[in-house]
Formats: C-alpha cells, sequence, structure tokens
C-alpha cells in the first residue's frame, strides 16, 4: 500500500532536537561531543541522556528500552526533531515496540542513515512518514560544509532544492523517472527481506548505499535483491558511496567501485529505468541529505535529482 507523504513540521532555530539511539553503543565520546557542538552552532538545543546510554554488548541498551526511549521522545512535546547518535545495528530489533499511531499523529523530523534506514523505510511504508536520510551525530565531526549546510536546510524544511551534483556517471540512461525515495544502506535493507517489516519498492526511485563490505559481498547481497524481484519494477535506481575506507590507493578504489557498478549492469541490463552512480550520499564526508519519503524526479537531461 502506498501511503501519501507525512510530512513533518520543519524546524526553526531554538526548536529541540533530542539525540536517540535505536541501534548500536557509544564507542567514542569524543566524536559524539562535537557533533552536539554542531548541532547546537546550527541554533538548535539539544537534548540527551544525562548518563548517555548502558550499552548492551553492542547495542545501546536493551530491545525495550530503545523502543521505550523512541516512544517517549516522539511524545515529549518539546522535542520538535530526532537526530540518530549512530547506526551499528540494532534498530530491526525494536521496530515492533514503536507506537505507530503517535508517529501517524504526531509527525517529527527523524534524522540518520546506516542501519538507521531500516527504521525509516519502515515508519514510510507503515505511515508515510518524510525523514531525512542524512548524518547522524557521531559523524557530523567529518562531514563537509556542504553536507552541514544541506542538512540544516532539510531540518528547516528546505529540501525540495535541486541536487546536480558534479561527478555523477549515468550508467543507464533510461527515461527520466520519479517515485517516492526509499532504500538506504544495502547490507541492512537486505535483513529485512521475508520479514514482517520488508516494505514495497514498485514504481519507487531507489537509492543504495554501503562501506567495507567485501566485492563478494556486495555481489550477493545484489543478487539477492535481483532475485528477490525487488528491482524489477523500480521506477529508478541512484547508487551512493560503495568504498572501502582501508588499505585502498585511489587506483583501488576506483576499481572496486566499477567492479560495483559492473554487477549492477548486470543485473539490471534489460530493465528501462535510470541507473545512476557516485552520488554523494552514504558513509562518507559528503552525506548529501536527503528526504527519504518524499516524491523524487530522476531529470534526465540535468542529471539533477529534485524533490516535491
Amino acid at each position: 500500500m502506498n501511503r501519501p507523504p507525512l510530512c513533518p513540521p520543519p524546524l526553526t532555530k531554538g526548536d529541540t532536537i533530542a539525540v536517540i539511539a535505536p541501534a548500536g553503543q557509544l564507542k567514542d565520546f569524543v566524536p559524539f561531543a562535537a557533533g552536539i557542538k554542531i548541532l547546537q552552532k546550527m541554533g538548535f538545543i539539544v537534548k540527551y541522556p544525562r548518563n548517555l546510554w548502558p550499552g548492551s554488548d553492542y547495542l545501546s541498551d536493551s530491545d525495550e528500552n530503545r523502543g521505550l526511549e523512541f516512544n517517549k521522545l516522539f511524545s515529549d512535546p518539546e522535542v520538535k526533531g530526532l537526530i540518530m547518535m549512530r547506526g551499528g545495528y540494532g534498530c530491526v530489533r525494536m521496530i515492533d515496540r514503536i507506537d505507530l499511531k503517535q508517529v501517524a499523529h504526531n509527525p517529527k523530523l527523524i534524522v540518520g542513515f546506516s542501519d538507521i534506514t531500516i527504521l525509516q523505510n519502515f515508519l514510510n511504508e507503515r505511515t508515510g512518514l518524510v525523514s531525512l536520510h542524512g548524518p547522524v551525530v557521531t559523524s557530523l565531526h567529518e562531514a563537509t560544509s556542504t553536507s552541514l549546510e544541506t542538512l540544516y536546510h532539510c531540518l528547516c524544511g528546505r529540501w525540495n532544492k535541486p541536487i546536480t551534483p558534479h561527478n555523477v556517471e549515468v550508467l543507464k540512461a533510461g527515461p527520466g523517472s520519479s517515485g517516492t525515495l526509499v532504500g538506504g544502506n544495502l547490507a541492512s535493507l537486505v535483513t529485512l527481506l521475508g520479514t514482517p517489516f520488508e516494505f514495497n519498492w514498485d514504481a519507487k526511485v531507489v537509492f543504495l548505499e554501503d562501506v567495507d563490505e567485501p566485492l563478494y559481498r556486495i555481489d550477493r547481497m545484489l543478487t539477492q535483491l535481483f532475485l528477490s524481484g525487488k528491482l524489477k519494477n523500480i521506477a529508478g535506481l541512484i547508487l551512493g558511496d560503495f568504498s572501502l575506507t582501508a588499505f585502498q590507493d585511489e587506483i583501488e578504489k576506483i576499481r572496486y567501485k566499477e567492479q560495483v557498478w559492473t554487477r549492477i549492469l548486470e543485473i539490471c541490463g534489460d530493465a528501462v529505468f535510470p541507473v545512476w552512480a557516485n552520488f554523494p550520499h552514504g558513509h562518507c564526508r559528503e552525506n548529501i541529505t536527503l528526504p527519504l519519503g518524499a516524491t523524487a524526479i530522476m531529470d534526465r537531461e540535468k542529471t539533477s535529482l529534485m524533490f516535491s
């Protein structure tokens, strides 16, 4: 079922943003503190637990407590938006605890990426909620000025400005396409296949990104999407950052990306939809914020992504 977009109210300076941790635990306080300062410099009041999160192995807290935190902050009238502390892993274990009626009746901006895309696509499928696929608190200190500027504009509701990156690679031209923007982290999204939290990809513009995955794993996950039929009826495909962060020189990085793109073209060779690559989003410093759940328009002539 395709629900109409549910757009949360934009933020203004002086509004309160709550930091929430529905996935991995906080491993390093330094980038967290730096991210908080950046949000404060943007003019927002930042709310987070005084004692932070207790940690439960690789999770920030128990499944129950992470679900309670989400519902509590969503119902807090002081909180106007939520930004994720980090990604990691864990959203799939707490989303069945989310009060969907509360989300539908009191929508708020949610910002995050990586494992957080599980949460974002689930909420869009069930309520139509438009969220922001962008930096988490612990990645803000590494973000480029363009990435931070785009995040700020999107938080303030100005996310319909066309995005025209200079280095986009058109792997498959296809006609101009439009559809609801869905997707995110490849490894996270594949875990939803065959579960009650799987979402509809048909007639959607899909973006995918991932980091530090060996090529055979990328191949395996893309092949799984293909064999499950997820890529059969989409409106368009946009590939973000695919890279290995360690032990790679520039030539190796280029070769790695090209091998990912080659596998995509093998899978989508007979498709009529456009395929773009090298789009600036994902686990990279230039993580341009995108409104997940909004209507995306892939402008063939300008290689520009617009939203309505």
